[in-house]
C-alpha cells in the first residue's frame, strides 16, 4: 500500500525549475527599469548642466564672455548639487565636463553641446 500523503521528486523539480524560469524573467525585468532608470537620471543631469549653462551666459553676457574653453567648473553657483554620474554613482570632476556653446548675435544660447558625460 503506498503513503500519498507527500510529493514526488518529479513535482518537487517541475515546481522548482517553474520557480526558477519566473524568477529569471523577473530578475531581466527589473534591471531593464533600473538601467531605464538610470539612463533618465542621466539625461536629466544633462537638462541640469544645458539649464545652468543658459543661466550663466544670460547672467554673463553683456561681460567679456569666453566660450572658448568653458567645463563645468564654470557653473559652480548654477548648480544646486554636485554633478553625480546616475550610473556609476560616483562624483564627476567638473572641469572634465566640457560644453560647447554657440551663440546667437545678441549672445543669447544659440545651441549647447556637452561633452565628457556618459550616459551608457
Amino acid at each position: 500500500m503506498m503513503n500519498n500523503k507527500g510529493f514526488t521528486l518529479i513535482e518537487l523539480i517541475v515546481t522548482i525549475a517553474l520557480l526558477s524560469i519566473i524568477a529569471m524573467i523577473s530578475f531581466v525585468s527589473v534591471n531593464a527599469v533600473i538601467k531605464s532608470n538610470k539612463i533618465e537620471q542621466c539625461n536629466n543631469l544633462i537638462s541640469s548642466i544645458e539649464a545652468a549653462t543658459k543661466e550663466y551666459v544670460s547672467d554673463n553676457r553683456y561681460k567679456d564672455l569666453d566660450i572658448s574653453n568653458f567645463n563645468a567648473s564654470k557653473l559652480n553657483g548654477y548648480l544646486s548639487m554636485p554633478i553625480i554620474n546616475p550610473i556609476t554613482k560616483e562624483e564627476i570632476d567638473a572641469s572634465n565636463i566640457k560644453i560647447s556653446i554657440v551663440l546667437n548675435d545678441d549672445n543669447t544660447v544659440k545651441n549647447i553641446q556637452i561633452t565628457g558625460l556618459s550616459c551608457e
